[in-house]
């Protein structure tokens, strides 16, 4: 006899686990480059898409007084402004499926798979988001701020790469340095395998151990570094320009809500000629928000933005002085 979904699956436990898992299971939060904000988790179960989050610029770097004695002399005050930064809330949802006679084949039921995969899709998808989301940023980076966060050193040239052109530590400073004195901050960084596999084979990186003996990040330059295939690669005439991302802790804030029904199960008896099919329903709702460069949701079609939608420069505009911004990008040919 075919075990049911329902018969073993508590929803709100269920939600909680996956949550969890997701980010467990994730590079960019176990790293730290995501943090999650409390006050976010609220504001996303209010209404809207678009979620302001107003806050208090540096003061203003006037010159200082100069002290007198002469009393009809009075010094000015001078005063705090604010700004706002605006994020946009993801709604997004997966259906998964499986015949009950295909559990009664192969002597396994795959609904019991699909839960144990179900984190690890989450995983990927917010994933992808954030990096979408980061490309879209530095789009409008170079659209609008003259490109001040973007280190370029790579080309579409018909000729052989050489090595000024490919990841180093050297580019590597140099993107950082597009944060001034603020580069500090920048302590993780995400590179797709292929320049990856550059610092490998220079034996640049050293992966180190956690208390339980397990490999865990690699680190090159004493930064964390993210190894994802997910990050942009694009392929001109001649040749693939990657892009490299730099991340300062907490350059994502990550507020989660919750959907009306977050986790669902549905039989459909009639289907398979009447063998019967049982579907999963997973709806998340979330932010997922780089710090400091506002969505405008200049481009976009729906309630919430594709990743294509996310990559535009159309949809982002930076709110922050560009050191407060703990994000920088290398672009490289390998």
């Amino acid at each position: 006899m075919t075990t049911r979904l329902t018969d073993v699956l508590e929803p709100a436990v269920w939600e909680a686990y996956i949550r969890l898992r997701t980010t467990e299971l994730s590079a960019f939060w176990q790293s730290g480059v995501v943090a999650t904000d409390r006050q976010l988790d609220q504001r996303v179960q209010g209404g809207g898409t678009l979620i302001e989050m107003p806050h208090w610029n540096a003061l203003a770097g006037d010159a200082r007084n100069i002290g007198s004695d002469d009393p009809a002399s009075s010094a000015t005050a001078k005063k705090i402004t604010t700004g706002k930064d605006q994020a946009i809330k993801h709604m997004v949802n997966q259906m998964w499926g499986s015949a009950d006679l295909l559990a009664s084949v192969v002597g396994e039921d795959p609904m019991g798979v699909i839960v144990d995969e179900v984190a690890g899709y989450w995983a990927r998808e917010m994933q992808g988001i954030l990096i979408a989301s980061v490309q879209g940023a530095f789009a409008d980076n170079v659209a609008n701020d003259s490109g001040d966060m973007v280190y370029d050193i790579a080309t579409d040239s018909a000729a052989a790469v050489t090595d000024a052109e490919r990841i180093s530590a050297e580019a590597l400073l140099q993107a950082m340095q597009t944060a001034g004195d603020a580069s500090g901050v920048l302590r993780a960084f995400a590179t797709h395998s292929q320049p990856c596999t550059k610092l490998k084979t220079l034996n640049l990186i050293d992966f180190v151990p956690d208390s339980e003996g397990n490999t865990t990040f690699g680190r090159y330059l004493d930064k964390t570094l993210i190894m994802d295939d997910g990050m942009p690669a694009v392929a001109g005439s001649n040749r693939i320009t990657y892009s490299t991302y730099l991340f300062g802790p907490g350059a994502f804030a990550l507020g989660e809500g919750q959907a009306k029904v977050p986790v669902e199960v549905d039989r459909k008896p009639e289907q398979g000629d009447g063998a019967g099919v049982e579907n999963l329903h997973s709806r998340r709702e979330f932010i997922l928000h780089p710090r400091g460069v506002g969505f405008v949701s200049g481009s976009m079609a729906g309630e919430s933005p594709t990743d294509a939608e996310l990559a535009l420069a159309a949809n982002w505009d930076r709110v922050y002085d560009r050191k407060l911004v703990r994000l920088a990008e290398l672009q490289t040919n390998g």
